[in-house]
């Protein structure tokens, strides 16, 4: 019993120290939990960047119990900010926790920047595009940044000398003044193009079919012998389209190799080409959905048995047959030239397979981009009609139309599935040009002297697409006023209509020795007949007075026996046939009028005028920035029933639009005795211009011109005053034909070409008056 009892105690004991153990050990683990919790966290060192900001970016966060590895990811986090240089953690421990410092040290915050030695590219321009700006963080990755911007920038223009420097200057406030310094040395240039491999072609033909260009003159002027990665990538397609268009099938770039000198201040570029055989064309054809017929799309095929392979008459065909099948109504016809080619024969057979697809009408014409044009006057100008089969040349014929108009700077026109599989909804983008405009200017002559010349216009009045203007010409013998409103579409119909109005003292073209004030008003009517062909009709009514300025003894009889009063109601007629792809500034195209008028209807003078007026334009190059425009124009005029022909009506030549290097009147018939212009009634005018991009200069419309002018008056004119008669006559005479050289520029600014001229006669007669340079605004070349 006493045995028992003491075993029990024994166990009593053994269990009461074991409960004191255990609460001692739970007691030291909770004083262990306290001490590795963060109890406060803290920031030094930081000047620009606020407290909360760092905070925000660190993930630990107060009452979290510390952890060393995510201390190393916020370290990691606030150096990706790109706010500092140095980042660290430190820590104190207390009873109630950790008391946590993040010390970070800044990069320096911009306070000023310059930049000097960019004399290539503005301040203003590259700063825009820069990441280091005053108020920003000076850091290597800003820099670095900027750096390689600025280089791509300098090396895209050719300039493979440049260097980038960045100096920064210490405040005491902690900022900097950072100066950016560009040295940008030298352009370099091509100085040679090698081809290796050419047997089928000499390496002067090929380098004349790529867009780089070996440094020499020319090249110069274009720009185009300075090196460029995109240029030359793309002579590489270009080689291999000039032997496409040549049969060579096989032909292809083994390698290119760009080769810098060690100053570099050059380049030279190889090419090493693989030939292979020139294949001719052995059979052409057509298979599949023969629509409309299979004769009509074989003789679309511009590929010719027996003649040589041609990918451009290859695409040419395939877009001729995909036309023609879409105008069946098969919008997303689609045609794959299959090839078979016979090594040994070194021919190839051509057949394209068409695949018309399901015949689609269109349900919705659905315009945008029209932000001030009205819906109608962007449909009316569209020749494919809703709820109609679709019409490929329709749809072409509209998006040429929409680029002619006066309102519409560019158009896309896109196939879109309507709310069938045999529907689709049309979608037309419009971007509009600025229609309106205010413009003036100054010019000199030495008949008129300095002029004033001002014009409001818009081509799209009121968002109906109502032409308007208003013009003034004020100079030491002009005054003159017009106005006029056409409706391209005059009462819904396709025929427009035009009203105009003016009044004039000194007509610019007059002689010096008369005034002339008149007042009229005109209105006309047009009607297309065809897509580039037109007919027009207006009648014009003026009265005119003319009135001497100089004593009669020293003016022409000519001029004597029209002094008073003259109305002149005139009907003129004209046919023109013009396929330019726009009305100013055409690049391709051609333009011919054939003009008759005739005055009798109304007014007391009568005569009748034809004439002829012929313009072309070639492309000479694939972006059509060179372009040859021939031109030439000839007049007849002549009166009737015993009447002469005004005299301000008659021929002179001279000044832009005629023979440059002349004043207005500068080539007329003139009186032996006094030297006026009496002018002519017959004329001929040709002219050659060569429009080119001009160096260094990317302004859109901006292009020089190079030009040379032909041109000359004849005819006779008679008069009888007070008994005293005169007759002027000039027969033609080849000796007699003026002609003329020159350079300008021209602006095709959104309120009219502006230009300067600079001419020299080549061939003159005594008499003419001459004018090297000449101010255009708003006229023609």
């Amino acid at each position: 019993m006493i045995g028992s009892l003491k075993y029990w105690m024994i166990a009593v004991g053994l269990l009461l120290t074991g409960l004191l153990s255990l609460n001692a050990v739970e007691a030291a683990d909770l004083d262990q939990q306290v001490t590795t919790r963060i109890h406060s966290i803290g920031v030094e060192g930081n000047r620009f960047v606020e407290k909360e900001t760092i905070l925000a970016k660190m993930s630990v966060k107060v009452g979290d119990s510390l952890d060393r590895r995510q201390l190393s990811k916020d370290v990691r986090a606030l150096h990706k900010t790109d706010f500092f240089s140095d980042v660290r953690f430190t820590g104190t421990r207390t009873s109630q926790g950790i008391d946590l410092i993040c010390h970070v040290k800044e990069f320096p915050l911009i306070a000023n920047l310059e930049m000097e030695g960019n004399d290539e590219h503005a301040t203003k321009d590259l700063q825009l595009r820069m990441k280091l700006r005053p108020g920003r963080i000076f850091s290597p990755r800003n820099q670095e940044s900027d750096r390689n911007l600025l280089l791509k920038g300098y090396l895209k223009d050719g300039y493979y000398q440049v260097e980038i420097r960045f100096i920064p200057t210490m405040r005491e406030d902690g900022r900097v003044d950072l100066l950016v310094k560009v040295i940008e040395g030298e352009v370099t240039h091509i100085s040679r193009i090698l081809f290796i491999g050419n047997k089928a072609f000499s390496g002067n033909i090929l380098r004349e079919e790529i867009a780089s260009r070996q440094m020499d003159l020319p090249s110069w002027m274009s720009d185009r012998d300075v090196f460029d990665q995109k240029r030359f990538a793309a002579d590489a397609q270009m080689l291999q389209h000039y032997y496409m268009n040549n049969g060579y099938l096989d032909m292809r770039i083994e390698s290119m190799n760009l080769a810098m000198s060690s100053d570099k201040k050059s380049f030279n570029l190889s090419f090493s080409i693989h030939e292979g055989s020139q294949y001719t064309v052995s059979k052409v054809g057509v298979q599949g959905d023969m629509v409309p017929d299979k004769e009509t799309l074989e003789a679309l095929i511009a590929l010719r048995e027996e003649r040589i392979y041609s990918l451009d008459d290859m695409n040419e065909s395939i877009a001729a047959i995909t036309s023609r099948v879409g105008d069946e109504g098969y919008a997303f016809a689609s045609v794959t030239p299959l090839m078979k080619r016979s090594v040994d024969d070194r021919t190839v057979a051509v057949s394209f397979d068409v695949e018309k697809g399901e015949e689609v009408y269109i349900e919705r014409i659905e315009i945008s981009g029209n932000l001030k044009a009205e819906d109608q006057v962007v449909r009316r100008e569209i020749k494919q009609s809703e709820g109609a089969r679709y019409f490929g040349s329709q749809v072409e014929q509209s998006k040429k139309d929409l680029r002619r108009s006066a309102f519409v700077e560019d158009v896309r026109v896109s196939m879109q599935k309507g709310s069938s599989s045999d529907k689709v909804d049309m979608k037309v983008d419009l971007t509009e040009k600025k229609t309106g405009s205010i413009s003036g200017g100054v010019g000199y002559s030495q008949v008129e002297k300095v002029t004033f010349q001002a014009k409001i216009s818009e081509s799209n009045l009121f968002g109906k697409g109502y032409q308007a203007s208003l013009n003034g010409t004020v100079g030491g013998k002009t005054q003159n006023v017009s106005t006029s409103l056409t409706d391209p579409y005059f009462l819904g119909l396709n025929m427009s209509a035009t009203i105009s109005a003016f009044k004039n003292q000194t007509d610019p073209i007059t002689t010096s020795a008369y005034q002339m004030d008149s007042v009229g008003a005109s209105l006309g009517f047009g009607v297309p007949l065809t897509d580039e062909l037109s007919y027009s009709l207006s009648y014009r009514y003026n009265r005119t007075d003319l009135s001497l300025v100089t004593a009669a003894l020293t003016t022409s009889l000519i001029t004597q026996a029209q002094i008073g009063r003259q109305t002149t109601g005139e009907l003129i007629q004209s046919l023109t046939w013009d396929n330019r792809d726009t009305l100013v500034g055409a690049t391709e195209g051609q333009m011919h009028q054939l003009r008759f008028g005739g005055a009798g209807l109304g007014g007391n003078n009568k005569f009748l005028e034809a004439s002829f007026t012929s313009k072309a334009y070639f492309p000479l190059d694939e972006n059509n920035k060179l372009v040859l425009n021939p031109g030439f124009e000839a007049g007849y005029i002549r009166g009737y029933s015993n009447m002469n022909v005004p005299l301000y009506r008659r021929y002179s030549l001279g000044g832009a639009g005629s023979v440059r290097g002349f004043d207005a009147l500068g080539i007329s018939l003139r009186d032996p005795t006094t030297l006026e212009a009496v002018g002519g009634d017959k004329k001929f005018t040709a002219s050659l211009n060569l429009f080119f991009p001009l160096p260094f200069i990317d302004t859109s419309g901006v292009r020089g011109i190079a030009f040379v002018d032909a041109g000359t008056v004849w005819g006779s004119v008679s008069a009888t005053v007070a008994g005293n008669a005169i007759n002027v006559t000039e027969p033609f005479s080849l000796s007699r034909v003026r002609s003329s050289a020159g350079l300008g520029f021209e602006w095709l600014s959104p309120v009219g070409p502006i230009g300067l001229v600079w001419a020299t006669p080549i061939r003159s007669v005594q008499g003419d008056r001459l004018r090297n340079v000449e101010f255009v605004l708003g006229g023609s070349f």
